[in-house]
């Protein structure tokens, strides 16, 4: 059980790294280079979402404390960075390939997607970081 726990705890970090770290990287550059990471990034964020809920049934399945309630914020803020990156990303590249949106205003939208949901995984890293000790 406990080389399980390791395993799945190894994964969740190294994708939750790809995801949160190439969505910093994307919100700094402002959605510059998005199309490329897509898929890793939809990969990773997967990983780290499937993951994280093993850790949570494994590590953290009794009455919920403080810790849980810290974590359950990040995780909240975590799926919601999900859904803002999936579907907005989705929606403007099938404007984008419909021809329905412009270049620059796909470019601009993502950049604001970018920055929103990297406002979202920082909270969630601060959360798992800070639950260890609340």
């Amino acid at each position: 059980m406990q080389t399980v726990l390791i395993i799945a705890l190894s994964l969740h970090v190294l994708a939750g790294v790809v995801w949160a770290g190439g969505t910093f990287a994307l919100a700094r550059l402002g959605g510059a280079g998005g199309p490329r990471l897509r898929a890793p990034m939809l990969g990773a964020a997967i990983v780290t979402m499937l993951t994280g809920g093993y850790l949570w049934q494994a590590v953290h399945g009794g009455a919920p404390g403080t810790p849980e309630k810290v974590l359950a914020v990040g995780i909240a803020c975590a799926l919601l960075a999900f859904m803002v990156q999936a579907g907005a990303g989705a929606r403007t590249h099938w404007q984008l390939t419909r021809g329905t949106l412009p270049e620059a205003a796909a470019q601009a939208r993502m950049a604001l997607v970018t920055r929103l949901a990297a406002g979202l995984l920082a909270i969630t890293v601060i959360c798992m970081a800070a639950a260890r000790y609340a």
